[in-house]
């Protein structure tokens, strides 16, 4: 057998350093890796789970959107529409539809009031028919603290002011279009229960469609009878009463499609 010169045996020694070297070099300036996991991949975090968003609020006549505007401030609580009738009043709201929805003017006044009020501050709101409520502007004197007083609104009355309304009124209902607002229903006997279930309270809208009834503060339902020509009977309202009007809208349908 032939063997190789010794000048290349002599070699291999080398030779086989020298590849040790370069390996050990490689591997010091390798990255280091992680082994995975042996066994199998957890499973991914369930995603947290979302409620659906509450629907939106729809506001169908003048005295809705004047209830969105007296929640607005809590100076407003207990404020009720203005009467033509009565002399000295201070403190009132006026709604009334516009093309976009509705304009609420809402009035508190103070300074010898029984002869007309010295001073009077006024706020000017709009409303969509979506439910925002939207502050224009504003004008008057600064109101001072403690105005208007309990029950200058009200009268002192504590209970459910509220009204009946029927719609649509119109075969095509144009958004925000005044012509087609909901109208007032007259003559719809109302009854109010306790939290017990008890009537505590019979009554009738007038002309306005309107009602208002004194109650002591406490959990009513208020619902209402059917009414000729309007189809089925509005939906019964639960409503707190605390200190001042809580306000119900009694919605009808007059079965125009």
């Amino acid at each position: 057998m032939n063997r190789p010169p010794s000048s290349a045996r002599a070699g291999r020694p080398l030779a086989l350093v020298a590849s040790a070297v370069l390996v050990a070099i490689l591997a010091a300036c390798s990255p280091a890796v992680t082994p995975g996991p042996s066994g199998p991949p957890s499973p991914s975090a369930p995603a947290p789970s979302s409620s659906a968003a509450p629907g939106p609020t729809t506001v169908t006549s003048p005295e809705a959107a004047a209830a969105l505007v007296l929640a607005a401030d809590p100076r407003f609580a207990g404020l009720g529409p203005q009467d033509p009738n009565r002399i000295g009043e201070c403190c009132f709201y006026a709604a009334e539809p516009t093309a976009g929805g509705y304009e609420v003017t809402i009035e508190i006044g103070w300074g010898d009031c029984p002869a007309g009020c010295i001073n009077r501050h006024h706020w000017f709101y709009t409303v969509a028919t979506d439910g925002s409520v939207r502050l224009d502007r504003e004008d008057g004197p600064p109101v001072p603290a403690g105005v208007p007083a309990p029950g200058d609104g009200t009268g002192g009355v504590v209970g459910i002011r509220g009204v009946a309304t029927a719609g649509p009124t119109c075969p095509v209902v144009r958004p925000n279009d005044p012509a087609c607002a909901d109208r007032p229903v007259a003559g719809v006997t109302v009854h109010v229960l306790d939290a017990t279930g008890l009537e505590v309270a019979t009554l009738q809208t007038d002309a306005a469609g309107s009602f208002t009834v004194a109650l002591p503060p406490g959990q009513y339902r208020v619902q209402a009878d059917a009414v000729a020509g309007l189809m089925g009977t509005a939906a019964p309202v639960d409503v707190t009463v605390t200190a001042s009007l809580a306000l119900v809208q009694l919605a009808f349908d007059t079965g125009i499609r």
